[in-house]
């Protein structure tokens, strides 16, 4: 049996909503991709071997122009799993994302109790950086969230964006900022014993003296 999972894109205009559907669909990035400038559809299936279930996501790009802005209720209204999603190079559209299309919109007008990712696009232009991982991952955690960073040019982190997002549809109770905590965790105690079992065997290592030369000198 295959669930069907409505996912609606939302932030401001320019931050990469089409690029990150346009990969996660069909891996094309497109740089000179035109913003969007209304509601499209595209679905795709997922399956999921270690929960043995498929999950048909029906996504809807939505545009975020000023002008568009009312129109975008349309389509989140009954959505399961909604993104927001900025430009960490942009300030602005991380705060329009927390007070305009979260706050003014979507807090107040869903129907039931979405699943909510909130997505730092644009990863690949890090040394740019505008808005501090801590304040956005604050801001995920405030919502109840999944936080995640994406690279639409590069193709970094989208799959596991939209496979976290099934795991917590079909586990509800999952708590994937935990799960990545322990994950981590268990990954640096790992390096760490690595690392000690290294410099034992490096201490045990015995350097030997250089070999004599046992043959004997001639006279005169």
């Amino acid at each position: 049996m295959t669930d069907t999972v409505k996912i609606v894109l939302l932030g401001e205009a320019g931050v990469g909503k089409t690029c990150i559907i346009s990969q996660f669909i069909s891996g094309v990035f497109d740089p000179d991709t035109i913003t969007s400038l209304s509601a499209q559809f595209i679905t795709k299936t997922v399956e999921y071997a270690n929960l043995n279930k498929k999950l048909k996501f029906e996504i809807w790009d939505t545009a975020g122009q000023e002008r568009f802005r009312s129109l975008a209720k349309i389509f989140y209204r009954d959505a399961k799993v909604i993104f927001l999603v900025y430009d960490i190079t942009s300030k602005k559209s991380f705060e329009e994302l927390k007070n305009f299309w979260y706050e003014r919109q979507t807090k107040l007008d869903t129907d039931g109790d979405p699943i909510y990712a909130v997505v730092g696009n644009k990863y690949d232009l890090y040394e740019n950086i505008q808005v501090d991982d801590e304040e956005a991952k604050k801001f995920a955690k405030s919502i109840n969230g999944i936080f995640q960073h994406t690279s639409a040019k590069n193709n970094s982190g989208i799959n596991e964006l939209f496979e976290n997002i099934g795991e917590k549809f079909l586990n509800p109770d999952l708590n994937i900022i935990e799960r990545e905590n322990k994950e981590k965790e268990l990954y640096e105690k790992r390096r760490a014993e690595k690392a000690n079992k290294n410099n034992e065997n490096n201490n045990k290592v015995k350097i030997a003296p250089p070999k004599q030369n046992s043959k004997k000198k001639g006279c005169c």
